[in-house]
């Protein structure tokens, strides 16, 4: 069964609460939760307790957390590798305490180093068990360790994780969405869904705004089970944001292709 959802992402650069307010009044139920400062207090307790009440009023479940975006636990330095291993097990707390089963981890970022992620997926993982959440992987922007399929299915298959397949990464400066659904295959219970203009930015676009081929993607879910969490770039008005990705997202459960 897939379970649609949206990514706080909708409101980053300002307060988690206008995400999801604008997700309460959509027909959404379900919400991919951001932990970057500035946006989501994750350390504050009385933040956390906030947000239990809020989506408790607005009647959405959350599906998933993601870390902050500096963390990189393939970093070489080890300093930063130990902070940023600190930081994931610190977002599983947290997903503990909000009843949140999936955290989303990035492999690494710009430069990494394999020994290192393993040493520190080693660490999540065994964290993770203790708190009964569940770690995803998610592919990351070209150039970042842990952008590569071939990378990924390895940690995936040593440490038996799923994946988040981000479209805009995979399609970042040429489509290779094919290619991961391909060689990953079964190990995708995630979507981080947004479109790319494929000129080696991260764009995160709406659905359709971009120049991803969505059928291969829509075939794959045919049969999938799992979260789709439309992950886009933040918007001046959610509200009207969240209508249009209601329509997408009804024309992709009739297999409509168009926006």
């Amino acid at each position: 069964m897939i379970n649609f959802g949206v990514s706080t992402t909708i409101t980053k650069d300002r307060s988690i609460y206008e995400a999801l307010n604008s997700i309460g009044k959509s027909p959404f139920k379900w919400v991919e939760i951001r932990c970057d400062p500035g946006h989501f207090n994750y350390e504050d307790g009385k933040d956390i307790k906030e947000i239990q009440k809020n989506l408790r009023r607005n009647q959405i479940k959350a599906s998933s957390l993601h870390p902050p975006g500096w963390v990189d636990i393939a970093c070489s330095e080890e300093w930063t590798r130990m902070k940023s291993v600190r930081e994931v097990e610190k977002t599983i707390l947290v997903a503990e305490h909000l009843k949140v089963p999936i955290v989303i981890v990035h492999p690494g970022y710009k430069d990494g180093s394999l020994n290192q992620a393993e040493k520190s997926l080693k660490e999540i993982v065994e964290f993770s068990h203790e708190w009964k959440v569940n770690p995803i992987l998610e592919n990351t922007f070209p150039g970042y360790f842990g952008s590569e399929p071939k990378t990924l299915m390895y940690l995936a298959a040593k440490f038996d994780l799923s994946i988040c397949l981000d479209t805009s990464h995979a399609a970042a400066e040429v489509n290779r969405i094919e290619e991961f659904l391909k060689l990953l295959g079964s190990r995708i219970r995630h979507f981080h869904l947004s479109d790319s203009n494929m000129e080696g930015n991260d764009d995160h676009l709406i659905p359709f705004e971009g120049k991803i081929n969505w059928i291969p993607i829509m075939e794959f879910t045919n049969e999938f089970d799992g979260y789709i969490i439309f992950e886009i770039l933040p918007a001046k008005y959610p509200e009207k944001t969240l209508a249009l990705l209601d329509k997408i997202r009804n024309n992709w459960r009739s297999k409509k292709i168009t926006p």
